[in-house]
Parts: C-alpha cells; sequence; structure tokens
C-alpha cells in the first residue's frame, strides 16, 4: 500500500494481527507548518517592529480511525492496546510513497469508540514538543584537520550529534556555516566524546562535562547542497564523525 501510519509501534493504518487500520479523515496537523512564536517585536517610541528569527510553537497532530478487526475478540484486545499506547514518548510515523517522516509524540487524548461486532473506531490528539519532522539517517566521518563536506535532504537545518575520538590535550575547534565550537577538556586516546548541537551538552565516555567550552555556536547542517565541515586542533590526531537525519518542518 502507498500510505502506513504507525505510533508507538502500533499500526493504525495499515494491516496486522489485529485485522485492517484506517485514518478516515487524514492526519490533521501533520503537513502544516506549526504555529509561529514570533516573527517581530514592537519598536519602543518608533514605528513597526524588530526583526526577529521565526520559532515554531509544538505540534498538534489529531486523527478519526476505525479498526475492522479479524474478530470481536481481537477488537476488544485492539481497544485495550490503543488505550496503553504512549504512556511514555513514543515514535509517531507516517510512510507515504515509500518515503518515511517521523517525530516524537507525547499523549494527548486516545479514545477508543464503542466496539460494534468487529468494529472499533478510535480518535487521537498526539502533542510533538519537539515539531520538526525526521527521514533519513546521515553520517559523515573524516581526520581531525582535513575539511568535508556534509548535507542534508530535508527542508529544515539538523542539529547533528558529533562525535570525536583520538588524544587532544589542548582540545579542539569544530566549524561549520561560519559557526565556530570550541572545546577545551582535552581527550585522551581510547576515551571519546560526544557533543548534541541541539542541547549544546559534551559529554565524554557518556558522562556529562561541565564547563568544556571556552566558545559556543551551535552547528546546523542547512537543508540543499553540501556544506564543508572543519576540525582542527593544535596538537594531536583523530577523527570526528557527525550523525543526525534529513529534517523536515
Amino acid at each position: 500500500m502507498s500510505k502506513s501510519v504507525t505510533l508507538d509501534g502500533q499500526v493504525i493504518h495499515g494491516i496486522d494481527r489485529f485485522g485492517s487500520w484506517r485514518v478516515l479523515s487524514g492526519v490533521e496537523g501533520w503537513n502544516e507548518t506549526p504555529a509561529e512564536k514570533t516573527n517581530s517585536e514592537a519598536r519602543p517610541l518608533d514605528d513597526g517592529d524588530y526583526e526577529a528569527e521565526v520559532f515554531y510553537g509544538p505540534r498538534m497532530v489529531t486523527l478519526n480511525g476505525r479498526l475492522f478487526a479479524r474478530n470481536p475478540n481481537l477488537a476488544f484486545d485492539a481497544r485495550e492496546r490503543l488505550t496503553a499506547l504512549l504512556h511514555a514518548p513514543g515514535k509517531f510515523q507516517v510512510d507515504q510513497m515509500g518515503l518515511p517522516r517521523w517525530a516524537t509524540a507525547r499523549r494527548g487524548r486516545i479514545k477508543p469508540g464503542q466496539i460494534k461486532g468487529r468494529y472499533l473506531p478510535f480518535q487521537m490528539e498526539l502533542r510533538f514538543i519537539d515539531p520538526r519532522k525526521f527521514g533519513g539517517a546521515q553520517s559523515f566521518s573524516g581526520p581531525v584537520g582535513s575539511a568535508f563536506d556534509v548535507y542534508q535532504r530535508g527542508t529544515f537545518e539538523a542539529t547533528p550529534v558529533v562525535t570525536v575520538t583520538g588524544s587532544f590535550a589542548s582540545g579542539y575547534d569544530l566549524q561549520l556555516n561560519g559557526r565556530l565550537v570550541s572545546i577545551t577538556k582535552s581527550l585522551a586516546s581510547g576515551s571519546t566524546h560526544t557533543i548534541d548541537m541541539r542541547t549544546g551538552i559534551l559529554r565524554q565516555n557518556g558522562a556529562v562535562i561541565a564547563g568544556g567550552f571556552s566558545y559556543s555556536e551551535l552547528l546546523k547542517v542547512k537543508p540543499g547542497t553540501a556544506q564543508s565541515f572543519y576540525a582542527v586542533a593544535a596538537s594531536g590526531a583523530g577523527t570526528v564523525r557527525l550523525d543526525y537525519y534529513d529534517t523536515y518542518m
């Protein structure tokens, strides 16, 4: 089939052991841009507004669907399965024409209807506090001291997780699209640094390191053509890898 929808590992548009699931009226809020927080700020005692960067609020998704179960007992089991979804945040994925897009959903309201024989209607309201949607995974790597290209096929800036291995007694710098991250925390051979460019958190072998930066502009991979990434260190040798997803809004 050309479309499938899953939530927290459960099919809600497609076929599984329970029967045939269908989303009846589309996935409202999934293909639209979330509401903007602001795109300007008032000029005090002057005309017009100051320019401001556009930020988006959370994404809200609603849908109505039904299950035509294989038998009445499975309709009952499916209703219990629906009420148990998203006890913790889970993955919501829509796959259309072989192009999967996913995001992390939080429970709003999941309301199974009354079972009539093998027929089970349901309604869902899902919250996405991170409004971004994600597609394919990207990974690029190279030696520290040599530039290499990175890119993504999405439509919105992607925030990579950067992994550095090697030996750097005096730290190192990371540069992308005119932005700079300068790490002052030394890295010994056999250890690993990871920097999450979404949160700005530096970890060494999984443990959070406080005060490991002297300068930090969180790096973002723009959609479209390739961009040059560069890592440099005053001394030492090692490798650097960027991992992220094609990102959409």
